[in-house]
């Protein structure tokens, strides 16, 4: 990287024009972007974040204008170019990667179409030329070129993901502004994309523009970040510097809200209150009203982001106390001060110590299976589908929850544990299998025992805002479990829905009673969803990732309030979430689950530490660390979850295994994949045509050559997939040219004991 600037906006605003004034949603912020450089762009929502990307490439709503600023891009500003010339910008020079893949790519062309009419609006190509150089693109990004003639809905989400930044790669743009680009993908495919985008940032010398609110993605990803609040830029430099040693209190409040996966437990932070209201923004700092350590002068005055270091910035009339700030901003108590003067009480999580399965059983699942017809069309009976075909969501799992304990269940989506949760709490009937809840089996309960058994089982679901009534009260929406159950009226029901509210952190519960869902923030909303679950006084909750739809600096509190709810009333949790971090912060132990299936289960800092199933290997891997301290290698290639209609023969994560042997269960469809792997790599593939699987067999037409050329072609291909591939099939030469590869059927592996309370379901531990 030079000192040459790319990408140098000054003094920067951006207000949306409203009946009663305009919104400030950006107001007179200062940042650059060198060439081949990442620079992160963070903050919670309503920050400001996402308008100033807007701003760049002038596509604002039509209420949104720019008072003031500029906006230099490669020596031109950007705010005063004319409509055409912005045309010819966007896209050629400037790239966007939206935030949902899906609503990027339009419904009714191939991908590949839609590749090609984003290069010929800018540039003369002929198709021919266009469709290899979209070829290239897809294997650039780890699609198979044959994939550029599906259609969106055919593609998985992290494959549309990577589709989306070919198509902002098409033109080889000098920037690429990322927004949330991974945000509504599995932490694997998030890990993949993001390596993918780097390789790519670094070998085209592209500058990259990175909007989020997780900063241990920007950690992992980006040269310098710019932290954004009301805004206003709090604070610039380094990304690892930054997070390292923050100098403004609100980058010292996200820093101290993420949980770590490689560093020391400690006790989250939670901020509380919400950005400020940007109609009528405060005079002072914009941060003040949220900030422990704000005095008069904060209040009265906007801090100007002055220089505190090499290429560091902030916007803190004390960046000579920041040391003393860092040292008192990683305490639950220092924010407390806050939450009184807010109404919004700060609760710590009591204690974070994890607690041995020592107590009694609670929960024992047996062999529960869950499985979901696949609804067929008039064609696929012309087709001759098979007319059984169903979705194994869960498929034969086994594992026990104890009294006051708290079980993460772990996995990327599509293995089964949201499924698994809503079984649990009977929101959804059991195939097979048992479910025994202080020792009598609720898999088969109905009617009145139904009803009684969910007084002692409740769910916190993962949006707060679907799942509460919006034309009930808060009261109303806490109160009607107890009416239901008729546990409660008159004086008693106020006493019990007062209570939950407070427990839940909602004080006084008298400002928030009459309130409806729509007037309270989304970390409000969550803990109205606690209180409900909480007002019956249950055994056990199973609650459905609580936190993945808050902010960071409101998650916090959720998850201190799972502990505090263990550690004070003994309720059970059942914990489900693709976020290991966040789980290691309140699980006991650990159950990790791929395609219907428990492969690892154990104590959470050993699940963790020891890392014993491949599978687990991989999501550990695959999580990004927020602490500034740890340098994780990127993931480059590991494959996406199979479909749970046809699950693979044997162990079902083998065909993303590097560990994979001969005996785990290789089947025909890997030999498929071997050769879409061979296509990305860019090799041509001489003597074998046409693959047709057929059971665990697979059988090849020989194009081109001799049935021995074409069958050492095979092998080499094979043997790229992985060694063991090679040496589980058995190849056949069969009549009029064709090659067979056939392989045995293989059980899935059962779980082994590795060590006290850890069992681990792999072939490498028999």
């Amino acid at each position: 990287m030079t000192d040459q600037r790319l990408l140098k906006v000054e003094d920067l605003a951006i207000h949306y024009r409203t009946g009663a004034g305009p919104v400030q949603a950006v107001d007179g912020i200062h940042f650059d972007l060198r060439p081949g450089e990442a620079l992160g762009l963070v903050g919670e929502s309503g920050c400001g974040k996402t308008t100033a990307a807007k701003a760049m490439l002038r596509l604002l709503p039509p209420n949104g204008e720019v008072p003031r600023g500029r906006i230099d891009f490669d020596g031109r500003d950007l705010v005063a170019l004319d409509d055409e010339s912005m045309r010819k910008v966007r896209w050629k020079e400037i790239a966007w990667i939206s935030q949902a893949a899906m609503n990027a790519l339009d419904p009714v062309y191939t991908v590949g179409d839609q590749i090609l009419e984003a290069m010929s609006a800018h540039i003369k190509i002929d198709r021919k030329a266009a469709w290899a150089h979209a070829e290239e693109l897809f294997r650039a990004v780890g699609i198979d070129p044959g994939r550029l003639s599906a259609y969106p809905h055919e593609m998985s989400g992290g494959m549309k993901q990577r589709a989306v930044i070919a198509m902002a790669l098409a033109l080889d743009p000098k920037l690429i502004i990322a927004d949330e680009p991974t945000t509504a993908l599995d932490v694997v495919t998030q890990a993949q994309i993001l390596a993918r985008l780097s390789k790519l940032r670094r070998e085209r010398g592209m500058g990259l523009l990175f909007i989020t609110h997780d900063i241990s993605v920007v950690v992992q990803t980006c040269d310098r970040v710019a932290v954004m609040y009301g805004g206003h830029i709090m604070e610039t430099g380094p990304v690892r510097e930054v997070f390292g040693t923050p100098f403004h209190p609100y980058t010292m409040g996200l820093t101290n809200a993420f949980p770590t996966l490689e560093g020391a437990q400690r006790e989250l932070i939670s901020i509380p209150g919400s950005p400020p209201d940007l109609l009528h923004p405060p005079a002072g700092c914009r941060f003040a009203e949220r900030c422990p350590f704000a005095t008069e002068r904060c209040v009265r005055e906007t801090p100007p982001l002055h220089s505190v270091g090499p290429d560091r910035q902030s916007a803190c009339h004390y960046p000579d106390q920041a040391e003393a700030f860092r040292v008192k901003a990683a305490l639950n108590e220092t924010w407390a001060v806050v939450g009184e003067r807010l109404n919004e009480p700060v609760q710590g999580a009591g204690s974070i110590e994890h607690q041995d399965a020592d107590s009694p059983l609670l929960l024992e699942v047996a062999e529960l299976k869950k499985h979901f017809p696949v609804e067929q069309g008039f064609l696929d009976g012309l087709r001759g589908r098979n007319k059984d075909r169903k979705v194994h969501a869960v498929d034969g799992i086994s594992f026990d929850l104890h009294e006051g304990e708290i079980l993460g269940l772990a996995g990327e989506s599509g293995s089964g544990k949201t499924t698994t949760g809503e079984m649990l709490v009977r929101l959804l009937d059991v195939t097979a299998g048992e479910i025994r809840f202080e020792g009598a089996d609720i898999a088969q309960l109905s009617g009145r025992e139904l009803k009684t058994f969910r007084r002692r089982a409740q769910m916190i679901f993962q949006d707060p805002y679907q799942t509460l009534n919006p034309r009930f009260t808060i009261f109303d929406i806490v109160a009607e479990p107890l009416i239901i159950h008729r546990l409660a009226e008159g004086e008693a029901l106020q006493h019990k829905v007062v209570e939950a509210l407070e427990r839940a952190g909602l004080k006084p519960a008298e400002v928030y009673a009459e309130r409806f869902p729509h007037e309270l923030s989304g970390g409000q909303r969550q803990r109205v969803a606690i209180a409900r679950a909480i007002v019956l006084e249950p055994r056990f909750i199973v609650a459905d990732e609580p936190v993945s739809m808050l902010d960071v600096s409101i998650r916090a509190g959720v998850l201190n309030l799972m502990h505090r709810f263990r550690n004070e009333l003994g309720i059970s949790f059942v914990y489900v979430s693709h976020d290991l971090p966040t789980i290691r912060y309140v699980a006991d132990r650990t159950a990790i689950m791929y395609l219907g299936e428990i492969v690892e289960v154990g104590p959470t800092e050993q699940v963790v530490r020891e890392r014993k199933h491949p599978y687990t290997q991989l999501l550990l891997e695959a999580s990004p660390e927020p602490d500034p301290s740890v340098v994780k290698p990127p993931l480059e290639s590991a494959g996406e979850i199979p479909s749970a209609v046809e699950p693979p023969n044997g162990c079902h994560f083998h065909t993303r295994c590097p560990r994979a042997m001969a005996h785990c269960g290789w089947e025909g469809r890997d030999v498929i994949t071997a050769l879409s792997e061979w296509r990305i790599a860019g090799r041509e593939i001489e003597h074998l045509g046409s693959a047709e699987v057929a059971g665990l067999d697979v059988h090849l037409q020989v194009r081109v050559g001799s049935a021995e050329a074409a069958e050492r072609e095979l092998l080499e291909v094979m043997r790229a997939k992985h060694p063991a591939l090679a040496e589980a099939g058995r190849i056949e030469r069969g009549g009029e040219g064709t090659l067979s590869v056939r392989f045995q059927a293989q059980a899935s592996p059962q779980r082994r004991q590795v060590a006290d309370q850890h069992s681990v379901a792999c072939y490498l531990y028999e």
